[in-house]
């Protein structure tokens, strides 16, 4: 009796850990905060509309109910962030779909994915002022045929 159960405890030690997967990450953002659309071809963030004076702002339209795509990434983007359209006379710095892919060595067509959600124009550009990580996710032939990135923006 006395030696089952030690042989029990370490058995049961042994299997919990090999159910566990090491390499699921649950991909939480903080709170959603909606995404800028500037002139129809800039994707970026709220916080670039604090950089402008408001004499450069033309047009501003806010969406409370829409999304940038309606494909998603993960499972988690079912929460509706909204979109804020915006048409701005100002330069910004930008980086295109094509830029982005090429420097992370893959094909200039790949999708582009922003905050989950993907950039089904492909000629819009995305706001370098307004990232916060690049993230370079592989095919697993299961989700994705073709490895994408996701960018994230505030």
């Amino acid at each position: 009796m006395k030696t089952i159960m030690p042989f029990f405890l370490i058995l049961t030690i042994g299997f919990s850990s090999y159910a566990q997967n090491k390499d699921s990450k649950l991909n939480t953002q903080g709170t959603a905060k909606p995404i800028l659309i500037i002139n129809d071809s800039i994707i970026g963030s709220m916080d670039l509309l604090k950089n402008i004076s408001s004499d450069k702002i033309l047009d501003l339209r806010v969406f409370n109910d829409k999304k940038l795509s309606s494909t998603s990434l993960f499972i988690e983007n079912d929460k509706i962030a909204g979109l804020i359209i915006a048409h701005i006379n100002h330069e910004f710095k930008l980086k295109s779909q094509k830029e982005l892919n090429l420097f992370f060595g893959l094909h200039e067509k790949n999708d582009v994915y922003v905050n989950g959600y993907l950039v089904e124009n492909k000629s819009q550009h995305i706001s370098s002022e307004s990232i916060v990580c690049i993230k370079l996710i592989k095919a697993d032939q299961f989700r994705l045929k073709k490895p994408v990135l996701n960018i994230e923006i505030e």
